[in-house]
């Protein structure tokens, strides 16, 4: 795999990270470290949560914070709580596997080293995936679509980033010549 980590490249200048990739990346980084710590919590507190609605302890703690809802907001509020609560909590720990792995893709493409990219895109397509086994089934309104447009849009915008950085590694290689 290709690495263009500031190397030198003949007598040219190092090849630097575009600031449009620099910008994303940055995105990249926040939301793999948010969905990483929102997997634990998910891992840890889904059984909890669960036993909280059931025994209708949720409802006694949340009902100051509730109250000025009105009964349709509650009833959609309440729906969506439930559908959480009953997702396995074996998607939270695949999710913590794969986001760690769209971390660990995110920092190889920080060093602008080309593994990063496949790294990320394989985690993307296996989080989609992941979700759609554990919750899209579950959901009346599924976010698949926009969830499948978004890691599009980014895997993407790293590929094209990757492009552009061989064009301007194959040009300077041709000055040298």
């Amino acid at each position: 795999m290709e690495t263009y980590d500031n190397n030198q490249i003949g007598n040219q200048q190092p090849v630097k990270r575009p600031g449009g990739m620099t910008f994303f990346l940055i995105l990249s980084l926040i939301n793999a470290c948010f969905q990483i710590f929102s997997a634990i919590l998910g891992y840890l507190g889904a059984p909890m949560m669960k036993e909280m609605i059931e025994t209708g302890q949720f409802e006694e703690v949340m009902a100051p914070f509730l109250s000025n809802m009105n009964g349709e907001a509650m009833d959609a509020f309440m729906e969506s709580l439930n559908i959480t609560a009953s997702i396995n909590p074996t998607y939270y720990l695949f999710l913590f596997i794969l986001y760690v792995g769209s971390l660990v893709g995110v920092l190889k493409m920080f060093k602008l080293d080309k593994i990063g990219f496949h790294i990320y895109s394989i985690s993307q397509i296996c989080i989609l995936i992941n979700a759609s086994v554990f919750v899209y089934p579950l959901q009346t309104v599924s976010a698949f679509t926009s969830d499948l447009l978004s890691a599009i849009l980014f895997i993407l915008l790293y590929y094209l980033f990757f492009k552009r950085l061989e064009q301007i590694n194959n040009g300077n290689q041709e000055g040298n010549i």
